[in-house]
């Protein structure tokens, strides 16, 4: 992997009014968790804010939590496939940003590597 990816979050997420009405759930420090999980998981496999159901033990999660998070707008079910975490792009660097921001990065060495070769036949 060219960069190391990472996951924008707001140093104001506790006070968003969607997660104060997620935290006053019973179980709503556990899909919390799985919304914060998911959401840098995301961005690390380059999904788009895409979270497939079979993700959701591996991050921490449960259907009730899912469902937690589906009640409070922060995820829009898919199906029976997953979910999609609400305004991913919005907030987060979509996997064709990432794609484009490496190929140039890939490009300008590739220029450099050229420029240096040149600069030693001098």
């Amino acid at each position: 992997m060219a960069s190391l990816p990472w996951a924008r979050l707001d140093a104001d997420i506790y006070a968003h009014d969607k997660i104060m009405a997620l935290l006053t759930e019973r179980a709503g420090h556990r899909a919390f968790t799985l919304y914060i999980c998911a959401l840098a998981w995301s961005v690390g496999q380059s999904t788009d804010g895409f979270v497939p159901a079979s993700a959701l033990g591996m991050l921490h999660g449960s259907p009730a939590a899912a469902a937690l998070l589906v009640k409070h707008q922060l995820w829009e079910p898919q199906g029976t496939e997953g979910w999609r975490i609400h305004n991913f792009a919005d907030r987060q660097q979509t996997r064709a940003t990432t794609e484009m921001i490496r190929k140039a990065r890939r490009e300008a060495g590739r220029k450099g590597g050229l420029s240096t070769q040149s600069q030693r036949r001098e």
